[in-house]
């Protein structure tokens, strides 16, 4: 018997690291071991792990022609795996070769055959756990102590990298699964070097986008990019584990809010940074919304406050003045009574936005409303716009009082007078409508709506986002008080309704006034019946729509009620789509950033003939048939709509 010298421990310890630092497989690994242990230390070489169950499984044996030791032979790996210390059979004896044999004289020959000389099992022990055995057989060599140590070194140099590999696996693992945008990037160059499936999906590039060149820079606001830069550079590429709140371009171009944190790893041997982003748009959504309607409250109160004590300087300026009238009728004290009715004019308008003033409400039709101001607005409009109206029948009545929605109409009429420069047309529709929180308001139940669009310039995001605020125009200086919008806004809410506007620049703009549905009195018409149930279906509908809330919405409605939804943000990939696959109905948006619906449907009604097609939109379907946006004959819902009005509409296109 001898014992490996030192230099040759040394050389075996070396290769043994290289192998298992080779980042190959760990099946690969194991076996790359076993064959350098065989047959220059041991005639047969196993390595055995415990599995998912906690049983040993046979991972490697070689040579595979060699007669298998069992896993719960004397001294073996079984009994190696629970007491976790090594097995060392210095010489092995007929009464051994007959224990491992377990009676079985074919394999009791075999072993003898053999001329097994010596045997030794060692753990695979990580320090705190143990996750498997290394077995050897010798026929030409006794093992030592030294023996015996030797593979022990090898032993716990390969459960480490087992488990490691094993970690590598569970992170990878974590990495892919987490439902949270995750990514990898290289410190010096911002390339990303792994992406996870939640930000392929979230940022909409694939995956060998992200790997093919892209940088971090590529998901940022251009103006953005040098902040983002220096901000790197001050962590000297360590990471923070401190959020930060970041705007995210998509590859569809959308920004999104996150929130970020970042850890410095080493990720193949490269200086990177290991990145977790937080999408919270919907987040920073509410808390603008809370932040306007907080603003607007606090608007509110300075603007009633104002306006009460301001009352009070104008019924002294006033009464003074009437007395000073009664003695002498001069110029200069009829301007000061003039200016005096203004600004009592422009109290009552802040009144009405602080939702201070005193309402006398009463049973309306706004219908009978509508009809009868109708003239009026024709001379407020001007001959070169055009007025129409579109009333519904048996209109429920609402609540309120009828000098304020008086104004209301007025100042809705002037708003869009003032959007139509060059002239156009002015639509005013009445409609009962059943809402399930609708709106910021959440508006629920039966509702009157009444809309008010024009076919003018239309406005941006910026201007809406401060519409209903008091002073707020975008007239030039003198031509308005900024106001008017103000009292809409004032009224509506203190009549219990919301008030939505739909805008885009050049489309025109269309308000929509919900004011709650009062119950009728015995001598009025009934209520018109409700909506029918969801009509279901099994065809084929390609939504459109570039607002994802509004698609996935669409989408799982029609789901629910048996139609097969296929969808589609972009014109190309929607005449595709109809002309690849058999779609029954093209369910559109009419404005949209790049193609209209009516362009889209032209394309589709050229590409697939067959194909039916809906148009929707948040415009009233009155305006839009007016802005010559679709034809009188095309098929149109509004938004907001009901499951049941939605389906209901689906059916009646598919059927006709």
């Amino acid at each position: 018997m001898h014992e490996q010298g030192a230099a040759a421990q040394l050389t075996l310890l070396a290769r043994v690291g290289a192998i298992l630092g080779s980042g190959l497989a760990r099946q690969e690994t194991l076996e790359r071991v076993a064959q350098l242990l065989v047959p220059a230390f041991a005639a047969w070489c196993a390595i055995d792990l415990e599995g998912e169950d906690g049983a040993l499984e046979r991972r490697v044996a070689l040579p595979k022609a060699f007669p298998p030791l069992p896993p719960d032979a004397p001294h073996g790996p079984a009994i190696v795996m629970r007491t976790g210390e090594p097995e060392l059979v210095r010489e092995i004896t007929e009464d051994a070769l007959f224990a491992a044999a377990r009676g079985n004289w074919g394999r009791l020959a075999e072993m003898r055959a053999l001329a097994l000389k010596s045997a030794l099992c060692v753990p695979l022990t990580t320090g705190t756990r143990v996750v498997g055995t290394l077995s050897l057989l010798a026929t030409e060599r006794h093992y030592g102590i030294a023996d015996l140590e030797l593979m022990g070194e090898v032993a716990r140099r390969t459960a480490s990298a087992i488990e490691a590999d094993r970690n590598r696996a569970n992170t990878q693992m974590l990495f892919e699964a987490s439902p949270t945008p995750m990514w990898v990037y290289d410190f010096e160059t911002l390339a990303f070097l792994a992406v996870n499936d939640a930000c392929i999906e979230r940022y909409g590039y694939s995956r060998e986008e992200f790997l093919g060149g892209m940088t971090i820079k590529d998901i940022r606001p251009p103006e953005e990019i040098p902040l983002l830069l220096a901000d790197i550079e001050s962590h000297h590429g360590a990471g923070s584990r401190v959020a930060r709140e970041w705007r995210h371009l998509t590859r569809a171009g959308k920004l999104i809010d996150v929130e970020v944190t970042t850890g410095r790893i080493d990720f193949g041997g490269r200086h990177s940074v290991l990145v977790v982003a937080h999408d919270v748009s919907e987040r920073k959504r509410l808390e603008r919304r809370l932040t306007d309607a907080e603003k607007m409250e606090a608007i509110g109160r300075l603007a009633g406050g104002v306006a009460h004590d301001f009352n009070n300087l104008l019924t002294v300026i006033s009464g003074y003045t009437e007395i000073l009238l009664a003695r002498d009728r001069g110029q200069e004290l009829e301007e000061i009574a003039r200016a005096a009715r203004q600004a009592a004019s422009l109290t009552r308008q802040l009144l009405a936005f602080s939702r201070r003033q005193v309402l006398h409400p009463t049973k309306l039709d706004l219908n009978e409303i509508v009809a009868g101001m109708e003239t009026m607005m024709h001379r407020i409009i001007g001959d070169d716009v055009s007025v129409a109206t579109r009333l519904a029948p048996d209109l429920a009545p609402v609540e309120a009082d009828r000098a304020q929605i008086e104004r209301v109409i007025l100042n809705l009429a002037a708003n869009a007078r003032d959007a139509m420069p060059h002239g156009g047309a002015l639509t005013l529709e009445t409609r009962n409508v059943e809402l399930s929180s609708h709106g910021a308001d959440a508006l629920t139940g039966p509702h009157v709506l009444l809309a008010v669009s024009d076919t003018g310039l239309g406005m941006d995001e910026k201007v809406r986002a401060h519409l209903f605020e008091p002073f707020f125009t975008t007239k030039e200086g003198g031509e308005g008080t900024g106001l008017g919008l103000a009292t809409v806004f004032g009224v509506v809410k203190q009549s219990g309704g919301g008030i939505y506007v739909y805008s885009e620049r050049g489309a025109g703009t269309t308000f929509k006034i919900y004011l709650p549905a009062a119950a009728r009195g015995e001598d009025e018409p009934p209520a018109p019946a409700g909506e029918p149930e969801p009509a279901a279906g099994t065809e084929t509908v390609l939504v459109v729509e570039d607002d994802r809330n509004v698609r996935d919405l669409v989408r799982l409605l029609l789901e629910s009620n048996g139609y097969t939804v296929l969808t589609a943000q972009q014109a190309d990939e929607a005449v595709r789509v109809c002309t690849e696959l058999d779609v029954d109905l093209l369910l559109t948006d009419v404005v949209m950033p790049e193609t209209s619906g009516r362009e889209l449907a032209e394309q589709v009604a050229a590409a697939a003939p067959g194909v039916r097609i809906l148009f929707m939109s948040g415009y009233s379907d009155e305006a839009v048939h007016r802005h010559g946006v679709l034809s009188e004959d095309a098929a149109f819902i509004e938004k907001p709509f009901t499951e049941r009005s939605l389906t209901t509409k689906v059916r009646e296109v598919l059927d006709n």
